[in-house]
């Protein structure tokens, strides 16, 4: 594929006996009777303390499924909004979630103002404890909340974006009703305009989903589920940001360290038939099980390998150069760029498509090479070693081929050109 995929305060409410002014608690003893403490005045929660209890209120619900009491404290104009927000995180399969107000609240007459973050798991992946950072942590949403003071209650009367630097936002769920078809391995969603495209991806999802488990299993890698979104034009644009280059027509997206959100960009992806969404959704499953939890900030420097594994799973059972990337490297020939390293250099944002032909391919070839050579085990923890551990290529070499880089590079240039 010449551009298939891109790595691209709960405030705790207890019921107190408090005895009358002046009263007295006798307490029966062995020896005597004793006075109670004076017991403290009784006061007014604070409005943080108030809508600290609702924000509270509301996580509870979302977690039990209750509708009602998410919706209990939004107003009647934004409560279309919130109902989304709910009933795409249930249909997701959410299975932790926490929310926070993160710093002050600023009170301007009847109002109150402040940021409050939703973090959230899905499908009992282990969820990390509540952060302040959205980089860390658990995958969070942020957004601006303001109360307005309605009868003696605080009334949700606007969400706004929180001016807070955040890869995770606009997530998929947050501001579109989606279609969801969940599988047994896989979850797709989709807006309206893709609800029949959603019907008809889950199957091949899940077939594509049993090779990627495979090499889940042997990198010791499993994933819970696997979520896959498919974006109509507008979507794409807007989820996460527009994350996708240029180039791409799929991309994975890690949430932090708890799994990752698949996208799919339906008009360049659907109208290609059955066989190619398979390999363009093998090939972003082939990144979750190669990247997801890893402990490598640098994995892009080794973008060849990246891809290059992405698109030996994706491609499973073919050869390379059987399909596209053999003809790839044809073209790539004919026009002077010739292949003398594996090692292709990382692409940019200025990267011509003859470049990202070139490094898709290339890497294709280079890890058939190094699982046709050493043996598939032995390529897979070399990948595991660069990719996930942030080890040092020629390091991992030595570690597992027991020769330099520079060795497995040129005899894997040589092999190329042999099957070209």
């Amino acid at each position: 594929m010449p551009v298939a995929g891109l790595v691209i305060a709960v405030l705790t409410a207890s019921v107190v006996g408090l005895w009358p002014d002046g009263a007295e608690a006798a307490v029966a003893t062995p020896v005597a009777s004793v006075s109670a403490p004076a017991p403290e005045p009784s006061r007014a929660l604070t409005p943080f303390e108030q809508v600290s209890s609702q924000v509270d209120a509301q996580k509870l619900a979302l977690l039990k499924g209750d509708e009602a009491g998410w919706l209990a404290p939004i107003d009647k104009k934004l409560q279309p909004r919130y109902r989304t927000i709910f009933k795409n995180l249930r249909a997701l399969d959410l299975t932790s979630a926490d929310m926070g107000i993160d710093g002050e609240l600023t009170e301007k007459g009847a109002t109150l103002t402040g940021k409050v973050g939703l973090t959230y798991c899905f499908s009992g992946v282990a969820c990390p404890a509540y952060r302040l950072d959205p980089t860390g942590g658990a995958p969070k949403i942020i957004h601006k909340i303001t109360w307005t003071s309605r009868g003696g209650s605080w009334v949700i009367t606007r969400m706004a974006d929180s001016g807070v630097s955040n890869y995770l936002q606009p997530a998929p769920w947050e501001n579109t009703a989606l279609t969801v078809a969940a599988g047994e391995r896989v979850i797709v969603a989709g807006p309206k305009s893709q609800a029949a495209n959603v019907k008809r991806v889950l199957p091949l999802a899940e077939k594509a989903a049993a090779v990627a488990d495979r090499y889940a299993a042997q990198l010791n890698n499993p994933r819970a589920k696997y979520r896959i979104y498919l974006a109509d034009n507008k979507m794409w644009k807007s989820w996460y940001a527009g994350a996708a280059p240029p180039w791409s027509v799929a991309y994975h997206l890690q949430l932090n360290n708890t799994g990752s959100d698949i996208v799919v960009k339906a008009s360049k992806v659907m109208p290609e038939g059955n066989r190619y969404i398979t390999e363009v959704i093998q090939h972003e499953l082939g990144h979750s099980v190669t990247l997801d939890g890893n402990h490598n900030r640098d994995a892009e420097k080794d973008q060849w390998l990246t891809e290059g594994v992405a698109e030996y799973i994706g491609y499973q059972p073919g050869k390379p150069q059987n399909g596209y990337s053999g003809d790839a490297l044809r073209f790539v020939r004919s026009r002077g760029r010739a292949v003398k390293t594996i090692a292709v250099p990382s692409l940019t944002e200025k990267s011509d498509d003859l470049a990202v032909t070139r490094l898709y391919a290339t890497g294709h070839f280079a890890v058939a090479c190094m699982a046709e050579k050493y043996g598939e085990p032995k390529m897979l923890n070399f990948v595991q070693m660069v990719l996930h551990s942030g080890v040092e290529r020629d390091a991992a070499s030595q570690a597992v081929y027991g020769k330099p880089f520079a060795a497995v590079d040129k005899a894997c240039v040589s092999w190329i050109k042999q099957k070209l």
